[in-house]
């Protein structure tokens, strides 16, 4: 199947113009010599340029892909897509695959909406697995989904383009982003779909608890849940639940915790769903080790919820806190060298509850005689928890910093 530069240059030859000619005022002769040996894409508007001086539709240009292949492809990459899951590994592994299943159609799509969701997909899994290029794929999904007046899709990218700079750790940035997306969008649209405004009110809550903002964060979360029961959509509603259980946690509110850990745990019974059940007992396994110290509490319901739990990335580092709890400092160490931080893991809650593990080792390698080790991991968590907000992860690995470095300082 010829590719969208050899198509040109073949109508070119076949119409007997050069390479200035076809080009005209309205591109380069080098820039035309590039699309042709698919060494750029063309935009849009230069594509709709040079059909016209071609004498053709741009659809002709683009519509190589049968209709029902291009739809069967579709269809074979969401399912893929909705599969992606487990360990960092396993999900960069997979959103390679998707990607590197994509590229030798990408210069092939024809101007429809299927086409827009593949380039889109196509972008997220490179940005994520570093394949190739994401950006040329998006911002061509970009201008197929704003010509098509597909805003909910425009959208979609413009969040994604937000929590590119969230992965970052740049959450000023990407709260500012989101909000100027936001706004953009309700200017065009008149008002957001209902999924679309709890998809803006769920990630402008991340960010503004990201950046520090708890009030907004809690008013956004607050506002998102009262309005998913008003018109009763569920849509968010189970990462709403989590984000304000572990919101309320933090704020050392239990009744509020409880309240939206239940919610979960009932949600959980609604959609028959053990995984959404798993992320409430994570919140509770969390709070009895990090914040009560109900080690034995916190290891019963770790034990019984494993299956379920991502034992690298959680069951390791909560299984590390509960047997340090006991005093079973050797096993905890164990457990804690087994640990493996998510490399998709961005917020502040999420990474501060992890960098804990660098503090609880340093405790171990003090009490095993081992200072220069204490102080190695005290140091290394001091590193790591002086960029997140005010939270009491960075109160506890701070503390016990200044508790390795006193004591070190006195042998």
């Amino acid at each position: 199947m010829a590719t969208l530069g050899e198509r040109i240059k073949r109508l070119r030859k076949e119409q007997g113009l050069t390479l200035q000619a076809l080009a005209g005022d309205g591109l380069t002769k080098g820039m035309l010599s590039l699309i042709e040996n698919n060494k750029a894409n063309p935009s849009m508007e230069s594509l709709s340029y040079i059909a016209e001086r071609l004498g053709i539709d741009r659809t002709e240009l683009l519509q190589e892909m049968p209709t029902a292949e291009l739809r069967a492809l579709l269809d074979e990459i969401e399912e893929k897509r909705r599969k992606v899951s487990g360990t960092d590994e396993q999900m960069l592994r997979a959103y390679t695959e998707i990607a590197e299943h994509i590229h030798p159609y990408v210069e092939k799509l024809p101007f429809r909406y299927e086409s827009a969701r593949l380039l889109e997909i196509y972008s997220r899994c490179c940005y994520h697995s570093k394949r190739y290029d994401w950006k040329p794929a998006f911002d061509r999904a970009e201008e197929i989904y704003e010509q098509l007046h597909l805003i909910n899709s425009v959208a979609d990218l413009h969040m994604f383009r937000a929590l590119m700079k969230f992965t970052e750790h740049r959450y000023a940035e990407a709260l500012a982003s989101l909000q100027e997306s936001r706004k953009l969008i309700e200017e065009q649209s008149g008002s957001l779909d209902p999924l679309k405004k709890l998809d803006f009110d769920y990630y402008e809550s991340i960010l503004c608890s990201a950046t520090g903002d708890k009030k907004n964060a809690r008013r956004l979360m607050e506002e998102a849940i009262a309005y998913s029961k008003e018109h009763q959509i569920f849509y968010q509603i189970n990462a709403l639940y989590r984000l304000a259980g572990f919101e309320a946690m933090l704020a050392g509110d239990l009744e509020r915790k409880d309240y939206y850990v239940g919610k979960l745990k009932l949600f959980a019974e609604f959609s028959d769903d053990p995984e959404i059940a798993a992320y409430a007992h994570a919140v509770e396994i969390h709070y009895w080790n990090s914040f009560t110290h109900e080690y034995e509490k916190a290891d019963r319901l770790l034990e019984e919820t494993r299956q379920l739990l991502d034992e690298e990335d959680f069951y390791f580092l909560e299984k590390g806190k509960a047997l340090f709890g006991m005093g079973r400092i050797e096993e905890a160490l164990e457990c804690f060298k087994q640990h493996r931080m998510n490399r998709f893991i961005h917020h502040p809650y999420d990474l501060a509850m992890h960098y804990e593990k660098e503090a609880y080792m340093a405790l171990i390698y003090e009490q095993l005689g081992d200072h220069e080790q204490a102080k190695t991991y005290a140091q290394k968590a001091k590193e790591l928890i002086e960029p997140m907000p005010e939270l009491p992860h960075k109160r506890f690995i701070l503390e016990t910093y200044r508790k390795i470095f006193a004591q070190a300082d006195g042998y």
